[in-house]
């Protein structure tokens, strides 16, 4: 990452409370330092590729902050959560997290070591996307009433590939099989991509992954998205049905985005970060290279990204309880 595209963030307000109260204008005192931004996936992944969109820009938006991307892949995100979660609450240390990391991961796994309400302080969304079903080509099957009809003849077969185990995708699975009353077998991958190769080639017949690993292949005719999350239909695929339009309970939720502090971040370091967030996101050409990526632009606040997680706990906890999951 070029360091020398970005600018200062945060007032040495710690330090010196009088500067803290005041937004981050020319003069402002620089921060000690650059900024570090965890990513817990790999470099050129889906959360990656948003969080460098994002903090190229935010320097610009900040009087020329440094900030660094800090890639600690592994574990659904669950490594760099820890780091957060030691690092001081002083802005020096971000997070660019994704719902699964957040919420999925201490739901399902005992030893996470950390709770995303205890442990992090919220700072700002960044977005929201989708959650998609998708069949190979090879089964022919065109909409969700056609798949119902498809795994009930062929049961043995009923299965599809996740990222994941112990993903969302996993449970959206459960809930799609109890509701087909035909008990659908989840085949873990690691990572979506070598999930989606198998569904091109045929070795599954269905896939759950996010609309943004799946979107191009439905284009081309080569999968067929047959349902997405969300309350409402995407913007940029409105063709593609919802599971709450076809009658899908407890699945709708979008996955989002959001960057994340320790606990204990003072209001006077996360005010300014959202205010430049936000300023970040209302950028035409920043919304449109988001929404290829099948990402629809959310800015929200610290106070909106806490309710975010305390309602992902609470719709997922029991999806995730009602499938018979324990935590390992």
């Amino acid at each position: 990452m070029n360091r020398r595209q970005f600018s200062r963030l945060f007032p040495a307000a710690c330090a010196l409370p009088a500067l803290s109260s005041l937004p981050l204008a020319a003069g402002a005192k620089p921060y000690s330092g650059p900024v570090r931004v965890l990513v817990g996936f790999p470099p050129g992944g889906a959360t990656d590729v948003v969080a460098r969109a994002i903090v190229d820009r935010l320097g610009k938006a900040m009087n020329g902050q440094v900030f660094v991307i800090d890639n600690k892949p592994g574990a659904g995100g669950q490594i760099a959560a820890q780091a957060l979660k030691a690092a001081a609450p002083d802005g020096s240390t971000i997070m660019l997290s994704i719902d699964h990391t957040q919420v999925i991961v201490p739901l399902t796994i005992a030893a996470a070591g950390y709770d995303a309400v205890r442990d992090f302080t919220p700072l700002a969304g960044v977005a929201s996307y989708y959650n998609v079903l998708a069949v190979s080509a090879a089964t022919g099957v065109t909409s969700m009433a056609e798949l119902g009809s498809w795994v009930k003849a062929r049961p043995t077969e009923a299965n599809y590939g996740i990222p994941a185990a112990g993903s969302v995708p996993q449970f959206i699975g459960h809930v799609i099989g109890q509701s087909f009353g035909v008990p659908l077998n989840s085949v873990p991958y690691k990572g979506g991509a070598p999930m989606v190769q198998d569904l091109l080639a045929g070795q599954i017949p269905i896939g759950i992954a996010s609309m943004t690993e799946l979107i191009e292949h439905h284009r081309a005719g080569k999968v067929r998205i047959l349902a997405s999350s969300g309350e409402t239909r995407s913007r940029t695929a409105p063709d593609i049905p919802t599971f709450r339009e076809l009658g899908f309970a407890g699945i709708d939720k979008n996955p989002w985005l959001a960057f994340f502090g320790p606990k204990g971040v003072p209001p006077e370091v996360v005010e300014p970060f959202e205010r430049a967030v936000r300023t970040v996101l209302a950028q035409p050409d920043l919304q449109e290279r988001l929404a290829k990526m099948g990402n629809e632009v959310t800015p929200a606040s610290s106070a909106e990204v806490g309710r975010w997680v305390v309602d992902a706990n609470a719709t997922w906890g029991k999806v995730i309880r009602d499938s018979g999951f324990k935590a390992t």
